[in-house]
């Protein structure tokens, strides 16, 4: 049996070949197209995919094995990390990280596969990464509220929670438009 690491970007992938011991056999870069199972089918019968776990840019390649038939793991990137730091040359990096990630299938052999239901799984997982962006970036923007208030008006009081409910908004407007107005031109006098 052999492994290929192989590392995806979102047009191109790097695909290194290993034996049973990690050895490396041959490699191969081009597009993310039917050209990489060609290149793949001349090795041998029995093989294992292991692809760099960035969903994003993988989902192509993915969908392109499992199409195939071939069989294919997902390796973490926190399983290659320590192997693609030893291999840095200068220049591109990419058949030292598809080595390290067929490395990783070989030494961790429960590692993640895909599976034909994850489809509907991953768009309700994009969807409540979405939902959280949002959150955090309203709390942010209220984090930010709260310090111009401060600066504005250092005895101003605005109760945690409160900058989500309008009623406090209307407040917070009538008592700004209550505070002397600062000439802009003062300062630079």
């Amino acid at each position: 049996m052999i492994v290929i690491g192989v590392d995806v970007h979102q047009h191109v992938l790097t695909a290194v070949a290993v034996d049973e011991l990690g050895r490396g056999l041959v490699s191969w870069s081009g597009r993310v197209d039917g050209a990489v199972l060609s290149w793949a089918g001349a090795l041998e019968a029995e093989r294992l995919w292991a692809l760099g776990d960035c969903r994003h840019v993988s989902r192509n390649l993915e969908r392109l094995l499992l199409d195939a038939g071939e069989r294919l793991v997902r390796v973490p990137p926190r399983l290659t990390a320590p192997a693609r730091r030893r291999g840095r040359v200068r220049g591109r990096s990419d058949a030292i990280d598809a080595l390290a990630i067929a490395s990783a299938a070989l030494r961790e052999p429960g590692l993640d596969r895909p599976r034909p239901q994850q489809s509907p799984l991953r768009e309700l997982k994009l969807l409540v990464d979405h939902r959280d962006d949002l959150v955090a970036e309203r709390r942010r923007a209220q984090q930010r509220l709260r310090w111009h208030l401060h600066e504005l008006d250092p005895t101003l009081s605005v109760p945690l929670g409160a900058l989500d409910r309008a009623l406090w908004l209307q407040r917070l407007g009538r008592r700004l438009a209550r505070l002397p107005a600062n000439d802009p031109g003062a300062d630079r006098a």
